[in-house]
């Protein structure tokens, strides 16, 4: 009998330990929301390309509409919390060579911490001095 009060506490013990998340804040044009075809509202996430010099389709990400919130002080930015220790695959359409091919789609998985990286990269560009 004791046994087993000590091990459904450890089991409290573990399954009350807060996930660790990360915050990833991206704009709103680059959210476009759709219904999968299982019937779930899902937001595709634009990703721009890093390199200027780079003239590839954006790679996007999807996640469920409760997942992504608004942020409430007029801003024309949206924000989302996944977990830390998760991953995220990542799409790109590829155009065909030719009239006559078909579209393909490129995937990659990559964890949430490059993910962050990945769609915050803009922070990282210089900001354009204006002219006075």
């Amino acid at each position: 009998m004791e046994d087993q009060e000590i091990n459904n506490t450890e089991v409290q013990e573990t399954e009350q330990q807060p996930v660790e998340t990360i915050t990833i804040k991206f704009s709103r044009k680059l959210a476009r929301p759709f219904t999968s075809s299982g019937g779930k509202d899902m937001v595709a996430i634009k990703i721009p390309n890093a390199d200027p010099e780079d003239n590839r389709a954006w790679e996007e990400f999807v996640l469920p509409v409760k997942m992504v919130h608004s942020d409430h002080y007029g801003s024309k930015s949206l924000w989302a919390k996944i977990p830390a220790d998760g991953s995220t695959t990542l799409s790109r359409s590829i155009k065909p060579s030719t009239e006559d091919g078909n579209w393909t789609k490129e995937e990659r998985i990559v964890d949430n911490k490059t993910l962050k990286s990945l769609v915050e990269a803009y922070k990282l560009k210089p900001k354009a001095q204006s002219t006075r």
